[in-house]
């Protein structure tokens, strides 16, 4: 590419630009413009000079500054379906505005004809997850008084996926989520005093969560509640087993880790609680939650509990009847979607 081409398009650049710089500027001035003849009470030429700049040429400012003027001009003249189709244009671009003080009573009454509430919403979830296993029932292998087991949070899990609202009013909505969540858990066992099992289990699955929420709509920071059901479909479950001696007359035992999918059950059900507070953006809305899921039943298949002989005999180890329950952290960005309806009718 020699200089001259490299010139031209530079110049090309520019042009364009300047040209879009000037549109705007030459809007800004018709905007100032009309105004100034709505205040002195000539009307009939307002649409006509703001019209082709409503479609291109105006920041968000300028443009509702425009839509507004327009209304008013229409009601004044006596264009009342004009002024209601520009109001429909108005609350569809600015679906979130909220009246000002300064807003004339014409403007006020004519909005407030109209409701623009959410729909729906779609948004993009993830963050950590703590499991927490709840015995149900205890199993060991040789006699009750060895029984020493000790479940803890072995790290933080994940979670992501996505988030669906339906808006029954301002303030209740009904969520229903699909995740992809990783999580998992510690055991150990001490047996006989000199031998000990370390286990640790990851599991993966798809996770549904249907909740209500109830919002408290404080302007911007919207905190919120939320109570519901899920439903988990199990995908992976591995374990990592290792077996030591602490006496010294025998090696420690460890391998690779072992697949134990069959030995839980593929469908898992819990309670649900939670809440978090929403940030309000444009059209849209940044997420923190805190969910707590109660689990509802035994995740472990009691047909296959003594079916792999590896862990049973070579380690020692037994599934107890737990269930499992979790502390979710998660962080969003949701974006809403609105309709504007006539409030006078029914």
């Amino acid at each position: 590419m020699n200089s001259k081409t490299i010139i031209s398009i530079i110049g090309l650049l520019l042009l364009f630009a300047f040209s879009g710089y000037s549109q705007q500027s030459d809007c800004a001035f018709k905007l100032e413009e009309a105004e100034s003849m709505y205040e002195s009470g000539v009307l009939d030429s307002i649409p006509a000079l703001l019209r082709e700049c409503t479609k291109e040429g105006f920041d968000n400012d300028e443009m509702a500054r425009a839509y507004k003027l327009l209304i008013l001009t229409y009601l004044f003249e006596d264009y009342q379906e004009m002024a209601e189709f520009t109001m429909l244009k108005f609350l569809k671009k600015f679906p979130e505005y909220e009246l000002k003080a300064n807003d004339q009573v014409e403007f006020t009454y004519l909005y407030n004809s109209y409701q623009t509430v959410p729909v729906f919403s779609i948004g993009v979830v993830g963050g950590l997850n703590y499991s927490y296993v709840r015995i149900i029932n205890p199993y060991y292998s040789g006699s009750s008084d060895e029984y020493k087991g000790d479940y803890s949070v072995s790290g933080a899990g994940f979670q992501v996926g996505l988030q669906f609202e339906k808006y029954i009013n301002e303030k209740i909505n009904i969520d229903l989520g699909v995740s992809y969540v990783d999580r998992k858990f510690n055991y150990q066992i001490t047996q006989q005093d000199f031998t000990t099992i370390n286990y640790n289990e990851s599991q993966t699955m798809i996770s549904v969560p249907l909740t209500g929420t109830y919002e408290f709509n404080l302007n911007f920071f919207n905190p919120y509640v939320r109570a519901g059901f899920g439903v988990d479909y199990l995908i992976t479950a591995s374990s990592g087993v290792t077996r030591t001696f602490s006496d010294g007359n025998q090696d420690d035992l460890t391998g690779p880790d072992l697949d134990v999918l069959d030995d839980r059950t593929a469908l898992n059900y819990s309670l649900i609680i939670g809440g978090g507070i929403k940030y309000k953006i444009k059209n849209a809305y940044i997420l923190l939650d805190l969910k707590y899921t109660q689990g509802l039943n035994n995740i472990v298949s009691g047909d296959n509990r003594y079916a792999d002989s590896e862990k049973v005999f070579y380690y020692n180890y037994t599934d107890d009847d737990f269930s499992l329950n979790n502390f979710y952290l998660s962080v969003g960005y949701v974006f809403s979607f609105y309709k504007t309806k006539d409030s006078m009718k029914k």
